[in-house]
């Protein structure tokens, strides 16, 4: 049986340490621009050498995308970036534009095309791997059969979205952002024009009927629901690595998703996957934001229609880490926004730490235990993972308990 790589997302410190926590075995990333998620912060070129560490020492490999349209004037700095990329050893580089493919290519570097490439059948399959592609990322309107005959029609490493935001054009090649804002989305500046209501409507459709009208859809028609797959994730064993959508996204996001779908991967390879467990995973990454579910174009035509939120979770800031001892694994907290009770769930995320997800099962105030915390207080908690300086601590609250949330303010 094939090992599916577990590609996550990394926007971010805290985001690539979540993933890498949460057992990813690649992450991919962007710089400052020429990437699809250019208005996030992403990572800065001087850091490649550091993520490239990072993620060696966690036994994973580290893929920057440069998947944007580029102009003459970007060559430049496609070159200084690539010639990064070789000094510090990063993996692989995900292009779209054939610039960016050949140049570094023509440096011994791998090379994966984009999904914003649009392959979708094998002739073009095989033109990338007779340019030297080593991995592709299928347009995500392929079904599994379709997918399944790239794979056996040519020798490329086969790369699918399993999880995350769907977008509403062809493999993302999107022109809303550049009508409304005059920014383009093919060159990362996607502003999520198509999350918001719309009513679409057809004119004068019947030529016996001028200026009678057509209502093809209305409130959020252009919106995709979201990608996820662990209701079919048996079907995806052929595939070569799993990749989860989501360098946008918090670092809760990146860490429960991740672990959720590493979970899978594993119990499918060792025989114990079951349907006890698919549902613990599907409740697992219910606890993160995410728009009502689908299972794309796998099984046929993807859903549009929606645009809040489910999430069964949600996070509240209540404190940062002061100290941390080691030897006893004791956080000192000063809680800055809110309390803490004995019982309550936490996340705390950091830059280097990722994300620790626990329940509070001890505190003490000046060396005696307590069952609450008010805010402003300094508390030594009992972690179950080394945690650091400067961290977060929030509170994971039910979204259907939050009025008890609010009751015990």
């Amino acid at each position: 049986m094939r090992k599916p790589e577990i590609l996550a997302p990394a926007g971010n410190w805290e985001g690539l340490s979540a993933a890498l926590k949460a057992g990813a075995e690649a992450v991919y990333f962007g710089l400052d621009k020429l990437n699809q998620r250019s208005l996030k912060k992403n990572f800065s070129m001087d850091e490649l050498g550091e993520i490239k560490e990072f993620c060696a020492e966690h036994g994973a490999r580290a893929y920057l995308t440069l998947n944007s349209i580029v102009f003459d004037e970007d060559i430049p700095y496609v070159e200084e970036v690539l010639h990064r990329v070789k000094e510090s050893g990063i993996d692989a580089v995900i292009a779209w534009d054939f610039a960016v493919m050949t140049k570094s290519l023509e440096m011994g570097i791998e090379t994966h095309a984009s999904v914003m490439t649009g392959i979708a059948n094998s002739v073009s399959a095989k033109f990338f791997e007779n340019l030297g592609i080593k991995r592709i990322v299928p347009a995500k309107e392929l079904n599994l059969e379709q997918l399944k005959r790239l794979k056996r029609n040519t020798n490329l490493e086969i790369e699918a979205f399993v999880h995350g935001a769907m977008c509403m054009a062809i493999s993302g090649r999107c022109f809303l952002s550049h009508e409304v804002f005059k920014k383009s989305g093919n060159r990362g500046e996607c502003y999520q024009v198509c999350r918001h209501e719309f009513q679409v409507v057809i004119r004068d459709l019947n030529p016996n009927a001028k200026g009678a009208e057509y209502v093809l859809g209305e409130d959020y028609v252009l919106s995709a629901r979201d990608l996820m797959t662990l209701d079919i994730i048996e079907h995806l064993m052929f595939l070569d690595a799993w990749k989860i959508e989501g360098r946008s996204k918090n670092p809760d996001y990146v860490y429960m998703v991740t672990k959720a779908y590493r979970t899978a991967r594993d119990a499918l390879l060792e025989g114990s996957f079951n349907e006890k467990l698919r549902q613990e995973l599907i409740d697992m990454v219910s606890r993160v934001y995410h728009r009502e579910w689908d299972s794309g174009f796998y099984f046929g035509k993807a859903s549009f229609g929606v645009n809040e939120s489910v999430a069964k979770e949600k996070k509240v800031y209540v404190g940062k880490v002061q100290k941390f001892y080691p030897r006893i694994s004791v956080a000192e907290v000063k809680l800055e926004a809110g309390d803490l009770r004995l019982g309550d769930t936490i996340h705390i995320i950091g830059k280097k730490t990722g994300v620790v997800r626990q329940k509070v099962e001890s505190m003490q105030i000046d060396g005696k235990p307590v069952e609450v915390a008010q805010k402003g207080s300094v508390i030594g908690l009992k972690t179950v993972d080394k945690v650091r300086e400067g961290d977060k601590v929030y509170l994971i609250v039910e979204v259907e308990k939050e009025e008890e949330l609010t009751a015990r303010a």
